[in-house]
């Protein structure tokens, strides 16, 4: 739900919550809450959790690092799906890696493989010199 004011010495005194898995949630006047351990220093944050996504927690329809997540960040952590579509647009806009990491292209349709290796060659090619020695294109020839 949201960064809190509540510093560590507090949460510590709230009432532990028994939970699938170990996890240090706790309770407080009907509130829920978790933290977070920022920084090489340690510094101790302690998030709000939205009762209702805790009950998804307890019920099991979300995992206790998703809710750490969504009360960090203010909502869920992206799907497998989404994470692929965003590594796919990055690399649509800068396609070098298509060259030395071939699975990358494995997010691609053949035909937008046709549009971005010849882009991503040039591109390596420029900073490189030439495309690395063992180079296979994936373009049907």
């Amino acid at each position: 739900m949201s960064l809190t004011d509540i510093t560590w010495e507090e949460f510590d005194t709230y009432d532990k919550v028994g939970s699938p898995m170990p996890y240090d949630f706790r309770i407080h006047n009907g509130k829920y809450y978790t933290f977070e351990e920022f920084g090489i220093a340690s510094v101790r944050r302690v998030f709000e959790i939205d009762n209702s996504d805790f009950s998804d927690y307890l019920s099991g329809k979300r995992t206790a690092e998703e809710i750490d997540f969504k009360a960090q960040n203010g909502y869920w952590p992206p799907t497998e799906e989404e994470r692929k579509m965003d590594k796919k647009n990055f690399l649509a806009k800068h396609p070098s890696s298509l060259i030395n990491v071939p699975k990358n292209r494995e997010l691609f349709t053949q035909e937008e493989l046709e549009e971005l290796i010849p882009v991503a060659e040039e591109l390596w090619i420029k900073g490189e010199g030439k495309l690395p020695d063992d180079y296979v294109s994936p373009l049907k020839k």
